[in-house]
């Protein structure tokens, strides 16, 4: 881990609607530089990119499991991550992945420390380093915990022992906890739109941690069969989405914007820059029998050079569209059809699309409209395994396809730094 030295960057604004978050400027300094509550805007936007850059690389292996992506290239630990073996900490690329995951932890939980210091001084003058700050602490415990099986949260160079498969629920509760902290300093700051973005988030993020934690639930411990009931009826979670929902407008989409941040997204430089994944064939809508128009525009846009580049290309952290789908599921579980079914209309009305009628499979349409709408957002892998859909590139005997709730594993580049691993050199 780079502890010493924090990326940060100068200007960072939240932006409500399709905008995308924006970071400007990346520049490098010594951490003791940064003991100034000048340093504010530095440490939270310094968090930001190494956040995001950590979810790219780690998504990256994630969707190379996952029937959203395959790989077509000439790297052995592609293939293997492609034909769903997970359980190899040798993987390359799960190991080139973890630093910067880690290195994004970390950042967060420094940034949020030391402007709570500040903020116990009262020498922060702008709350909203803060609250942003507990946001993006409270992402990255989310997004470690969708995408590995462990996690380890150690201090630079000092080793600490791994949470355990067993708990890695345990970082959803973190986040929760975090977000209720980012909830109690954002209500108390005067009204505007800086504050109704931060409460957007907080809300949003805290439903899909819930919403999130049910599903680790659903299928933990590992077994081999799915779930028997794989819907989540979590009330808290349904009532955060419908907090952030009553804030949102339009298509309400937070993505992250790798062009400003000049940080980049690995997941599109893999499948964009080098060609060695790509896109996977898209499903057919249930309603239409065509192509999923949404999918298809969400593809398209994502390889599109003339945007993006060659490793550019955003991703969706949360949307509208996961609330109402978050809504629609707990009525479902709770024997709502008539509920889930309008929810689910909620989101097709967005692209003009026809609506489910009562002659539609409703179990069909949410599993397909989570799949439509959270397109290459890092949540697939989670509703395969409660769903029972098998990638058809999966060997019989992989790891992925024996075993449901496999993800990826911790990697030997930890195991062999960390003292409490059998690998440890120490």
């Amino acid at each position: 881990m780079r502890g010493l030295i924090l990326i940060i960057i100068t200007s960072l604004v939240f932006i409500g609607c399709e905008n995308a978050l924006k970071v400007e400027n990346p520049n490098n300094v010594l951490e003791d530089d940064l003991n100034n509550p000048s340093s504010a805007a530095s440490l939270v936007n310094g968090a930001l990119a190494t956040v995001m850059q950590g979810i790219g690389y780690v998504m990256t292996p994630y969707e190379t499991v996952t029937d959203e992506v395959y790989w077509v290239g000439s790297r052995d630990a592609w293939r293997q991550l492609d034909q769903g073996f997970l359980s190899d900490p040798n993987n390359e690329f799960v190991d080139a992945a973890w630093p910067y995951i880690c290195e994004g932890r970390w950042m967060a939980d420094k940034a949020v420390s030391m402007l709570e210091e500040f903020n116990k001084q009262g020498t922060l003058r702008n709350k909203f380093y803060l609250i942003n700050a507990y946001i993006i602490q409270a992402l990255v415990r989310i997004a470690a915990a969708d995408m590995f099986d462990d996690f380890v949260i150690s201090d630079k160079m000092e080793s600490k022992p791994p949470l355990g498969e067993q708990n890695m629920y345990q970082l959803y509760d973190q986040a929760i906890e975090i977000l209720n902290k980012a909830e109690a300093l954002a209500v108390a700051q005067p009204s505007g739109t800086t504050r109704d973005e931060a409460l957007r988030r907080i809300y949003a993020l805290r439903a899909r941690a819930r919403h999130a934690k049910a599903v680790w639930f659903k299928i933990r411990p590992k077994g081999s069969t799915p779930p028997s009931n794989p819907y989540v009826d979590d009330l808290n979670a349904k009532a955060d989405a419908e907090a952030a929902l009553s804030l949102m407008s339009g298509d309400y989409k937070w993505k992250f914007d790798y062009l400003s941040s000049q940080t980049f997204n690995s997941l599109a430089w893999e499948i964009v820059g080098r060609s060695e994944l790509r896109l996977e064939r898209l499903p057919l809508d249930p309603v239409t029998g065509t192509t999923d128009a949404r999918m298809k525009a969400d593809s398209t846009d994502f390889v599109n050079r003339t945007k993006y580049q060659d490793r550019y290309s955003p991703i969706t952290v949360t949307s509208r569209r996961e609330m109402h789908l978050i809504i629609a599921e707990y009525y479902l579980a709770t024997g709502d059809i008539v509920s889930a079914r309008a929810e689910l209309n909620k989101i097709r009305a967005l692209d003009g699309l026809s609506p489910y009628t009562d002659s539609h499979d409703i179990h069909r349409a949410l599993r397909h409209e989570r799949r439509a709408n959270l397109y290459l957002q890092g949540r697939r892998l989670a509703d395969m395994y409660r769903f029972g859909i098998k990638d058809s590139r999966w060997l019989t005997n992989s790891d992925a396809y024996t075993t449901v709730g496999y993800f990826l594993v911790v990697p030997i580049r930890e195991r062999r730094a960390n003292q409490y691993y059998p690998e440890s050199r120490r």
